[in-house]
């Protein structure tokens, strides 16, 4: 819940994942929309970023 928030509010699409301060891995958009739960929020934030690219 907290990064697909993250990525609404901050109209990102890629949020990075750390561990003691060390890259392990990249969040996407696609990857919250394959789970149910987070469809809603990252199709939000997708719509949100294209409209702001086309603007």
């Amino acid at each position: 819940d907290e990064a697909a928030e993250i990525m609404a509010s901050g109209q990102i699409r890629r949020l990075p994942v750390t561990r003691d301060n060390e890259l392990i891995g990249i969040v996407s958009l696609g990857d919250l929309a394959v789970k149910r739960i987070f469809a809603d929020e990252a199709g939000e934030a997708l719509s949100e970023i294209s409209q702001q690219q086309l603007h």
